[in-house]
């Protein structure tokens, strides 16, 4: 029987590793904690999670990353998220080539600001189908970023 593990996705955008011995520190503990169920200690991570219905937690930050920035996009959220995340500033390019919610990548001097959810989730914001981001509720983006994203839920990115 899958977990839920929506409750989790709150606390993606309040810290995410960036450095990759922080997050294999971190996925080691899910990693321990689904070896420790009967029957399925032997077999790879990747199946364990699969069996399990349990995503990896990098996906988990991804796709809570994801979530946030749709509910910015539209409007969920009663602030001015265009200071934040602004809007590309070509739309013959949004109208030909992807969808119309495409976000502007700006540009940072220090390498730390890279990992500011500001600037980490545009280009993967950006990559998404129109079928994704202009999903009518987020219950409705969750499962079609899920569908669109299935490739990347069980495995290490």
């Amino acid at each position: 029987m899958p977990l839920d593990y929506s409750v989790q996705q709150q606390c993606n955008t309040v810290w995410h590793p960036r450095c990759r011995k922080h997050i294999d520190l971190l996925e080691s503990v899910q990693r321990q904690a689904t070896r420790m169920i009967n029957g399925l200690r032997k077999m790879p991570y990747e199946k364990r999670l699969r069996l399990m219905g349990l995503p990896t937690l990098s996906y988990r930050r991804l796709r809570g990353d994801a979530m946030e920035t749709y509910k910015l996009v539209h409007g969920k959220y009663s602030i001015n998220w265009t200071t934040l995340l602004p809007l590309a500033d070509d739309i013959s390019t949004m109208i030909t080539r992807g969808h119309t919610f495409k976000l502007k990548k700006r540009d940072c001097r220090i390498s730390v600001r890279q990992n500011f959810f500001s600037y980490r989730i545009v280009n993967f914001w950006n990559s998404l189908p129109n079928s994704v981001v202009s999903a009518p509720s987020v219950h409705c983006f969750k499962h079609r970023f899920d569908a669109h994203c299935i490739n990347l839920k069980f495995s290490s990115m």
